[in-house]
């Protein structure tokens, strides 16, 4: 599949590819960062957490942050939700709104997405 992309353009080639978009880990994450992701199928993955309890302004505002990103990139590095412009909630970032146990579930749903991503 990936040798299809390449040589689309005739005269294409892994390493022209690559020069010009940058070595994906897969296709199907270089094709998500293209497109994005589906905004339900985010919210779905969310949903279970946002279920197990109750959440401020602030906390609320911060996911929907995360499932906004995802939706327009498709992956997301969990790194990014310690800088701007996550960290506009809170100068502690996700650490700073979430407790220990919800900011690991976030992270790890995080992970969840861009694992089935291949990324």
């Amino acid at each position: 599949m990936e040798d299809l992309l390449y040589n689309l353009g005739g005269e294409g080639s892994q390493e022209k590819f690559e020069g010009i978009y940058g070595k994906a880990q897969s296709l199907s994450a270089f094709i998500r960062k293209l497109v994005g992701l589906d905004r339900s199928a985010v919210q779905t993955a969310f949903a279970a957490h946002l279920k197990s309890g109750t959440y401020s302004a602030h906390q609320i505002r911060f996911l929907d942050q995360i499932i906004d990103y995802l939706t327009q990139n498709g992956v997301m590095d969990a790194g990014l939700l310690y800088e701007q412009p996550f960290t506009n909630y809170s100068p502690l970032d996700l650490d700073g709104i979430f407790p220990e146990t919800a900011a690991a579930d976030i992270v790890q749903i995080v992970a969840m997405i861009n694992k089935n991503a291949g990324w």
